[in-house]
């Protein structure tokens, strides 16, 4: 007897339409197979509405008061400086409008997908259910992101806090805040609100800024903090109470065993996050923990027809990442098991948008010291570059690892733009390039790239 295929409403459901789910779905659409989306809040994802583009626009705004203030020291002449904030949220909201999510369900029309709005529930490994609708799919993408964690602090949720969420809406300058975490979000928000006035205490737990990354970048990026911003720093800290007094809330703060108070007027929460995992994934045979659902390297869940994408993974959470692994998802899904490709996660950048940039890719010391690796490393000032004279920044490096026989491994560069010249380092380490490939490439002068070539002519 001939095999009986099962009829279902679609060939793919993206539950998520940020780039984990979104790219997926047009992906799949335009390949001729139907498609819909699912989305429970703002359709985009948090990238556009709350995310990256508000506070690159905010921080752009930022940048460009901290210029004007400078300008007298290149003989420019500006008087009455000052700034309106609502005008710098509503220079936000355009740039969120700008691209283009308030269209974003014309644009899933335009491509023939379904937006099906509400949350999703599976009920068996191949259907789910959104208010109360039942929907079947040949396959499925998770992309339903995060969520701010909050940590437990005693009196934190009765007193009262911000997230980057409400912070990106503020329509007046905060005068006295205390972040919690020091993260790329933390620094970010500190950087802004400090220049726009405020005085900033920034918490951390681990013992400097930016954990993740070199510890040469946690400490520049605290000394810029400090001494440039006038921001009370507090690495290996944490708080560990919170009480509402005299119309100010009250941080406890414990630092090696000590106690201080800080006593300001609002407290911003950027302590990472948790992924969005409400789903029902045990009705579909979906594994998934604390940290995120777990996928192979093809982006497969433990149910082979269930893919996940982007921040819900627990891994990398960058759009750019996001949307480099719904790309791979939608090619493997529908392709022969011989054809699947795998994620390679080894060359991606990660950048934190302050002054100056933080940039970094591949491995850090950290990582390689702690996998007992044989590496050499080299390190160039941006003080030295021509650039740096021309431009009157001076506060930054680029540093350069590579292995034993001169293959790079990994870069941290804190420079002026330096999350757009990591992507030669990148593009190095992504091919497996030794460090002549740097050396033997004529750098323009006088650019910031040439940092890089005199940090890798340091490794010969």
């Amino acid at each position: 007897m001939p095999r009986k295929h099962h009829v279902y409403d679609y060939d793919l459901i993206a539950i998520g339409s940020g780039a984990g789910g979104g790219v997926s779905a047009h992906i799949a659409a335009r390949q001729g197979h139907k498609v819909a989306i699912i989305e429970d809040t703002a359709v985009g994802g948090e990238c556009p509405n709350f995310g990256c583009v508000p506070t690159k626009a905010l921080l752009h705004a930022a940048k460009l008061y901290r210029v004007a203030k400078k300008a007298k020291d290149f003989g420019i002449r500006v008087s009455a400086l000052n700034f309106s904030y609502p005008a710098i949220k509503k220079w936000k909201d355009l740039a969120v409008k700008n691209t283009g999510v308030e269209e974003g369900e014309q644009a899933y029309a335009a491509d023939g997908i379904a937006v099906i709005r509400g949350h999703a529930h599976f009920i068996s490994p191949r259907e789910i259910s959104v208010n109360g609708r039942r929907y079947s799919a040949r396959k499925f993408i998770v992309a339903t992101g995060t969520s701010q964690f909050v940590p437990p602090i005693e009196g934190l949720e009765e007193t009262g806090f911000i997230t980057f969420r409400d912070a990106i809406d503020l329509t007046k300058p905060l005068k006295k805040v205390l972040i919690i975490g020091g993260g790329a979000t933390g620094c970010e928000f500190t950087q802004l609100f400090a220049t726009f006035g405020a005085k900033v205490t920034l918490v951390e737990f681990a013992p400097r800024l930016l954990a993740h990354e070199d510890k040469e970048i946690g400490e520049l990026v605290q000394a810029v903090f400090e001494h440039m911003l006038d921001v009370d720093v507090q690495i290996a800290s944490q708080a560990v109470k919170v009480e509402p007094k005299g119309g100010k809330k009250i941080v406890h703060i414990k630092t090696r065993g000590q106690t201080r108070k800080a006593a300001v007027d609002e407290i911003m929460v950027a302590t990472g996050k948790v992924p969005n995992t409400d789903l029902g994934l045990e009705n579909a045979g979906v594994k998934y923990d604390r940290r995120g659902v777990s996928v192979n390297d093809y982006l497969q869940t433990s149910n082979p027809n269930i893919y996940a994408a982007g921040d819900v993974t627990g891994n990398l959470m960058f759009t750019h990442v996001a949307s480099y692994q719904s790309r791979i998802a939608a090619h493997n899904m529908f392709a022969r098991k011989s054809g699947m490709v795998k994620a390679d996660y080894h060359a991606v950048p990660r950048v934190v948008f302050i002054e100056p940039e933080v940039a970094a890719v591949g491995y850090n010391e950290d990582e390689l010291k702690a996998g007992k690796h044989k590496y050499k490393v080299a390190v160039a000032p941006i003080s030295i570059i021509g650039r740096a004279n021309t431009s009157g920044s001076d506060v930054g490096f680029v540093k350069i690892i590579a292995s034993p026989q001169g293959i790079l491994l990994g870069a941290s560069i804190v420079a002026p733009r330096a999350g757009e010249i990591i992507h030669e380092l990148a593009l190095a380490i992504q091919n497996h390039l030794p460090v002549t490939a740097i050396t033997d490439t004529i750098h323009a002068f006088p650019t910031w790239s040439e940092a890089i070539r005199v940090a890798a002519a340091k490794l010969l």
